[in-house]
C-alpha cells in the first residue's frame, strides 16, 4: 500500500508540473520564464519511477521514425549519424558503458508542446527532454535561462556529448514528424563528415558558467 501511495504523490507532482507548464510559453522571450519552465522541469526529473509502463522514447525511436517515413532519401546517412551518436552518448572514452537515467519526459516532440498529463506521457533521457525543449525554443539566450533555472533546482546535469547526442536525436525525430528532412541532411553530413557537431543553441559561455562536462555525468 505504501508503494502505490508513493506513486500516487508522483503522479500527482508530476500533473502539477505540467499544469504549470502549460501556462509558461517557450516563446515568451522572457528569462525568468524560461528559468522557471527549467524549474518545472527539474521538479519533473526529480522524481523517481521505478514501475513504468509509459512509451520510450529514445535514440531507436527517432531511428524508427526515420525508416518508416517513405519521403526520407537519405535515411541510412541520419540512420548511420544516429547510431554513431548513440555510440558516442553510451560510452565513455576509455570504453566504459555509462549508466542510463530515463525520466519521465515534459516535452511532447509528436504535437511540439507539453505533455497532458502523466497517463498520456512518454519516458526517456532527461538529456532527450532538455534538448527537445531548447531546439524547439531555437534561442540561445532561452537556452541559457532554461538551463540556468534546471541546474539551479536540482535538474540532473548530463554531460556535454549527451546534450549534444539527444539534441540530433530531437532534430532527427522533428525532420521525420514535419518530413522537412533540408536541415538535418545537411547537420547529417557535417557530422559523418568530419565528427563535428556544430550547434550554437547553448553557448560557451553557458557551458563554462553551469559547469558543463564534456564527458563525464555529475
Amino acid at each position: 500500500m505504501k508503494l502505490l501511495l508513493n506513486y500516487e504523490n508522483i503522479e500527482s507532482e508530476i500533473n502539477d508540473q505540467l499544469q504549470k507548464l502549460k501556462m509558461l510559453s517557450i516563446f515568451a522571450n522572457d528569462k525568468n520564464i524560461a528559468a522557471e519552465i527549467g524549474k518545472c522541469v527539474a521538479q519533473i526529473h526529480s522524481c523517481e519511477i521505478n514501475q513504468n509502463k509509459l512509451p520510450l522514447i529514445d535514440a531507436k525511436w527517432a531511428t524508427n521514425l526515420i525508416r518508416k517515413n517513405k519521403a526520407c532519401e537519405c535515411k541510412n546517412e541520419i540512420i548511420s549519424a544516429l547510431e554513431f551518436m548513440e555510440d558516442i552518448e553510451c560510452h565513455d572514452p576509455d570504453g566504459s558503458i555509462r549508466p542510463k537515467c530515463n525520466r519521465f519526459i515534459a516535452w511532447n516532440i509528436e504535437n511540439s508542446n507539453w505533455q497532458s498529463d502523466y497517463e498520456s506521457g512518454h519516458f526517456g533521457s532527461y538529456a532527450w527532454d532538455i534538448m527537445a525543449i531548447i531546439n524547439h525554443a531555437n534561442d540561445p539566450e532561452f537556452s541559457d535561462a532554461f538551463l540556468g533555472g534546471y541546474m539551479h533546482f536540482g535538474g540532473k546535469k548530463a554531460p556535454l556529448v549527451a546534450l549534444y547526442a539527444n539534441l540530433y536525436y530531437a532534430q532527427a525525430a522533428e525532420a521525420a514528424i514535419s518530413g522537412d528532412f533540408s536541415e538535418i541532411i545537411q547537420t547529417t553530413r557535417e557530422l559523418m563528415e568530419r565528427q563535428i557537431f556544430d550547434t550554437e543553441l547553448i553557448s560557451s559561455e553557458t557551458i563554462n558558467r553551469l559547469h558543463i562536462k564534456t564527458y563525464r555525468t555529475c
